[in-house]
């Protein structure tokens, strides 16, 4: 909202908010306040069974109920939806889901009309067309609200799931304000289900404040015994197949046997591959290092400690790479394999440089080459903060963003 305008419209967006870290979380952590400075009145309609959260202008609403508790409350929402006259926009949305998932949607459409009816809200806006998305569109449908829906990576991963709620996704197609999507790569997912949409993409942020080369990783390095000269490979996401750390595992003795000096930090979110990570931390000693679950406030020191940070993410599922995103902000070449959107993030040769996916031989080898040149990692290292500077930066991303809520708003 402009500085000269004095009305104060409501958003529900309706998505994960931290805990726990991640895309999304962090893209709407980051979003909210700005939010909040241009005037909205902002709710989150959160994931997870915790407390919610409330601050200046802000609210992050999350179902604590029993599982008992929230059946109830969801036939009653239907009961007072029938008797107040929806009962044709219910029965409308009921045909575009499998009866057992448009229950269990009905249980956050009840928490979310909820705020509606309670809050000011004239906007929503909800993230992933198997979560957000469906519970966004049935509160527009029920409340005669625009509805913006963010895909992300979904359609690639679920096909056959969204195959199977092919009618809901049309209907969000036919019925969204505005359709947006962080990458080119995941915009054009709707092609695999026969959809040709119309898709802004607005790449999701990274905050170059807190992401910066000017950072040291002195003391993180310390706390793991790395001294300030050793080359250190460090990958920072969650500790599971999807994020490709089993390939950087088995890279390991590839890397250790041409270059006895590098030293590894495996950094993130407890997942499968935990166990066998620091099974490597036993096997290597002093040269891999495993943190678990790292507080937020310590991410931007854990890149500034790495050489070069590797992202070895191994399917189409991923729009990008917030990892890649957040190294290059901090001055950090990356190593990423060429799957997904992640291309879009990384420039081959430029920021960094990006490999075939589940191939330990090919990501050994162009981690050994950025390590041996340390004059190619530098260069590549200020391209990449530059790149972000150009494609990445919060304060764009929650600029455009805003511009979206504000013309669906318009269009009303």
């Amino acid at each position: 909202m402009t500085a000269s305008s004095d009305i104060a419209p409501g958003i529900l967006l309706i998505g994960n908010y931290p805990p726990p870290f991640g895309g999304v979380p962090r893209h709407i952590e980051d979003l909210v306040p700005y939010l909040v400075r241009a005037g909205w009145q902002v709710h989150v309609l959160s994931g997870g069974t915790g407390s919610g959260r409330e601050g200046h202008g802000f609210s992050v609403h999350r179902d604590a109920r029993s599982k008992l508790r929230r059946r109830m409350g969801t036939l009653g929402f239907l009961a007072r939806c029938t008797a107040g006259g929806r009962a044709g926009a219910l029965l409308r949305t009921v045909r575009l889901l499998p009866i057992r998932v448009w229950l269990a949607v009905m249980t956050r459409v009840s928490l979310g009309a909820a705020i509606l009816e309670r809050q000011g809200v004239r906007v929503i806006s909800g993230y992933n067309l198997l979560d957000g998305g469906p519970v966004a569109m049935i509160l527009g449908e029920l409340y005669g609200l625009p509805v913006v829906v963010t895909n992300l990576g979904e359609i690639y991963s679920h096909e056959r799931t969204m195959r199977r709620q092919l009618p809901m996704v049309r209907r969000i197609v036919a019925r969204a304000a505005a359709l947006l999507s962080p990458t080119e790569h995941c915009a054009r997912s709707y092609a695999s289900l026969g959809l040709a949409p119309e898709v802004k993409v607005i790449h999701h942020g990274v905050d170059l404040r807190r992401f910066t080369p000017g950072l040291s990783g002195a003391a993180i390095r310390r706390r793991f015994g790395y001294d300030a000269t050793s080359p250190v490979i460090g990958y920072i996401g969650r500790l599971i197949h999807e994020m490709g750390l089993h390939t950087l595992l088995a890279a390991i003795p590839l890397v250790l046997a041409r270059c006895p000096d590098a030293r590894f930090l495996i950094a993130g979110a407890d997942g499968e591959l935990l166990p066998e990570a620091r099974a490597a931390a036993e096997r290597w000693p002093g040269r891999v290092a495993v943190a678990v679950d790292v507080q937020l406030d310590e991410l931007p020191e854990h890149y500034a400690a790495a050489s070069v940070v590797v992202v070895p993410t191994g399917g189409a599922r991923a729009c990008g790479s917030l990892a890649a995103a957040e190294a290059m902000a901090t001055g950090k070449a990356v190593v990423a394999t060429d799957v997904g959107g992640i291309p879009e993030f990384v420039a081959d040769g430029a920021t960094g440089v990006l490999v075939p996916p589940e191939s330990p031989e090919h990501l050994t080898e162009a981690l050994v080459g950025v390590l041996a040149d340390p004059v190619l990692s530098a260069r590549m290292g200020r391209a990449g903060r530059h790149r972000v500077e150009q494609l990445f930066d919060t304060a764009t991303v929650n600029r455009e963003f805003e511009r979206v809520f504000r013309e669906v708003l318009a269009r009303r």
